[in-house]
């Protein structure tokens, strides 16, 4: 297997691989080898697809392109189309080796210069560079007669007799005459002309590869083609013509691409691409007498430009509607719909502006966003707090002076990082029940958070700023404590966002990253939120503990020790280049993303095996929030793709675009701590399970602890195996 392992890591492997897959949208190396399999069924074919692309890939190597680029086969599978043409298309002589060698040559200037040229549009050039090039070759060859056609396939009934006696051509054609419903034969005849074959069996095993990789992937290949099936029918067209050099296969390949590589496959897509097919059945006869006219085939020309045509249009959209983007090609539709679900679901605050509550403790929400009494118009987008009591009174006593009110000369906090713009500190405390509508902010400070963005907090008790103008402040910092300035009738807090550092600028809504809602025996996390009036709310309590155990920092190492085999397991802690951090696993190229923004703990997403100790500290681990609170219960929808049954699995695949009946869950709430002021010790439960029509199924529980050491113990308490999770410095 190590051997195996070794062999497809190798560069020439791996680029050459990956040329033939990616022609079907993806990185399988199964599928790759199969299709490379397919184009030997012609053995000429197949002989010279591959050595044309090994030179091409040589020349490229040796012009000292980015061997990654090259290794990604994003260049390499029009090369290969190109070699199986010529193939397909010249007699096999003497001469043969010349037109081979400057179809290489020609094939590098065009790929290279149509990627290019497209990249700066951020638009794919797909097959574009096969047809320029292939009909570049077809023309001028046509004034040399020391090139041949290959006439097999112009008089194919005399090919035919003279190969009835040859075995192996029996084998590749030994279920042409198969008695099936002749749309579906057209279907298969249709994906074997893809790569230059017209067998039965070729569209076979091209379907098999295809629905081992993908389950999607081959239900929109269907949608493309029966689209067309469906069209050429009601309009009168020839059927016969979609399984003729490539006419067919620009429907799959359409389907394939709008459908479910580009776009999130989902019921939208499917319309759509059913709709765009008679678009693409007219483009195809209109490009086809067109270029006829100079002797050119128009090839997969038709697919590639209404493909490019289609997502520069919807790129320029204000708004992602029905048809989504898929902002990260997995080269799978499965991952990229359930990452999609998972994401879209998942609750995670704004990581541009971190915006906490500018208090501490429990305030009550006394006026909203567009309130009724002075939150209207352009300052509308504003906040009131107080603090009540139990009877939800405001104040004690008989509320006749200032500090008899429970929010009066409380502390007022930073919301977030940033420089104190400005101050006024010189309006006296309003007595109660009368206002200052002369100065109507009151005290007040305008924080500046950069990016054009400005807090400004109200009412404030004279001569209680503990900042100046020009300091830096962190969140959280105490800047000063609650008055009764201004036009305020009684203590409260005013807080707005605003664009301008202006006292009194148009305010702009803004959600807060995180808070807690309070409610009468239970608690709830709001994540990316903006709080409602009549709601009693506070900031999370981050617990020093959770938040140091949890803080991995690069230039170190993950430990990970099975208790029950005693294997013990190393991940490198790394961040790239945009910053993301994650462990990494040389060995079996295994990551992990992760995130700590001091409040909550997650893992962004996984790549690697299921079996790895990694992915264990991902089920149990995958969302932690970093205070003690036993009644908020943390809930999040998993990637489908790494925790199901292979026959559940692949019929949820096939429906998922419509309805994705199968989810899985991930539950984890604090189970107890030792002591809430200096905690040794805080236990936390986690579970995970599968959902099927809101059936709970497979499911695991894990405990996780965590001890002053910092080590993180890990305890499936389904399979009793225990991970002892120990962050350490290279040694």
């Amino acid at each position: 297997m190590k051997i195996l392992k070794s062999i497809a890591s190798n560069f020439w492997v791996e680029s050459t691989l990956n040329s033939y897959s990616i022609i079907l949208f993806s990185n399988n190396k199964i599928l790759a080898l199969l299709l490379l399999f397919i184009t030997f069924m012609t053995p000429k074919i197949g002989l010279v697809g591959l050595c044309f692309v090994l030179c091409f890939h040589f020349i490229l190597a040796k012009l000292g392109y980015d061997k990654k680029l090259i290794k990604s086969g994003l260049l390499g599978f029009n090369a290969v189309l190109t070699g199986i043409s010529i193939a397909y298309s010249y007699e096999i002589n003497k001469y043969f080796m010349g037109l081979f060698f400057i179809s290489v040559l020609i094939a590098v200037i065009i790929i290279v210069w149509c990627k290019n040229f497209f990249d700066r549009y951020h638009l794919p050039f797909l097959t574009i560079p096969f047809f320029f090039t292939a009909n570049i070759i077809a023309l001028a060859v046509s004034n040399f007669e020391v090139f041949k056609i290959n006439m097999d396939y112009v008089f194919h009934q005399n090919t035919l007799v003279s190969l009835q006696q040859n075995s192996w051509y029996q084998w590749v054609h030994c279920l042409d005459t198969i008695s099936i419903p002749n749309h579906f034969y057209v279907f298969l005849i249709t994906l074997s002309t893809v790569f230059f074959q017209k067998s039965v069996l070729a569209g076979i095993l091209i379907l098999a590869g295809m629905f081992y990789c993908s389950r999607i992937m081959v239900v929109y290949s269907f949608i493309g083609f029966y689209s067309a099936y469906f069209f050429y029918s009601i309009m009168g067209g020839n059927l016969d013509n979609l399984n003729y050099f490539y006419s067919g296969a620009n429907f799959i390949f359409l389907a394939i691409s709008l459908g479910c590589f580009f776009y999130i496959p989902n019921k939208y897509s499917m319309v759509f691409v059913f709709l765009l097919s008679p678009i693409l059945m007219f483009l195809m006869i209109t490009l086809n007498k067109v270029l006829f006219v100079f002797q050119m085939n128009s090839m997969s020309l038709s697919f590639s430009l209404l493909t490019t045509m289609t997502l520069y249009i919807l790129y320029h959209r204000h708004e992602y509607k029905y048809i989504i983007p898929a902002n990260i090609f997995h080269n799978s539709p499965e991952k990229s719909l359930y990452e999609y679900l998972h994401q879209s679901q998942r609750k995670v605050a704004n990581p541009y502006y971190e915006m906490v509550l500018p208090f501490w403790g429990e305030w009550y929400v006394s006026q909203g966003y567009d309130g009724q009494i002075t939150h209207l118009g352009d300052w509308g987008k504003a906040l009131d707090f107080v603090i009540q009591d139990e009877n939800e009174n405001t104040f004690g006593n008989r509320g006749q002076k200032l500090d008899h009110f429970y929010c009066y000369n409380k502390p007022v906090v930073a919301p977030a990082d940033g420089y104190v713009y400005d101050i006024i500190n010189h309006v006296e405390d309003n007595e109660i029940n009368t206002v200052n509508v002369d100065e109507n902010w009151g005290n007040s400070i305008i924080i500046n958070h950069l990016n054009g963005l400005y807090t400004q907090i109200s009412h404030i008790k004279k001569d209680s700023f503990t900042v100046a103008i020009g300091d830096y402040i962190k969140k959280g910092t105490l800047v000063a404590t609650c008055g009764n300035s201004g036009r305020s009738p009684e203590p409260h807090i005013h807080f707005q966002n605003q664009h301008y550092p202006v006292f009194g600028a148009k305010t702009v809504p803004l959600p807060l990253s995180y808070f807690i809602e309070h409610h009468s025996s239970t608690m709830e996390l709001k994540i990316n939120e903006i709080p409602v009036v009549g709601s009693t709310i506070s900031n999370v309590e981050v617990i020093p503990l959770l938040l140091n155990s949890f803080t991995f920092l690069p230039n170190n190492r993950l430990k990970i020790t099975n208790s029950k085999s005693h294997k013990v397991d190393y991940f490198d802690i790394v961040t790239n280049e945009y910053n993301q951090l994650y462990f990494y696993c040389e060995q079996t190229n295994s990551k992990l993303y992760y995130k700590n923004d001091g409040t909550l703990f997650t893992f962004e997403k996984y790549e690697g095996k299921t079996n790895s100790s990694l992915f264990e500290f991902y089920k149990s681990c995958y969302s932690v929030l970093l205070g003690y609170y036993p009644t908020i219960q943390m809930e999040n929808l998993l990637p489908n793709h790494f925790f199901t049954p292979f026959g559940l699995k692949t019929l949820n695949d096939i429906i998922a675009p419509i309805y994705n009946f199968m989810k899985v869950k991930q539950v984890s709430k604090s189970l107890k701590i030792d002591n809430i002021i200096q905690p040794n010790e805080i236990t936390i439960e986690s579970k995970y399970h599968t959902e099927i029509m809101r059936k709970s199924l497979f499911e695991t529980r894990y405990t996780i602890t965590i001890d002053p050491t910092k080590t993180i113990t890990i305890h499936n308490t389904t399979s009793q195996i225990q991970y002892l999770i120990e962050c350490e410095p290279y040694s």
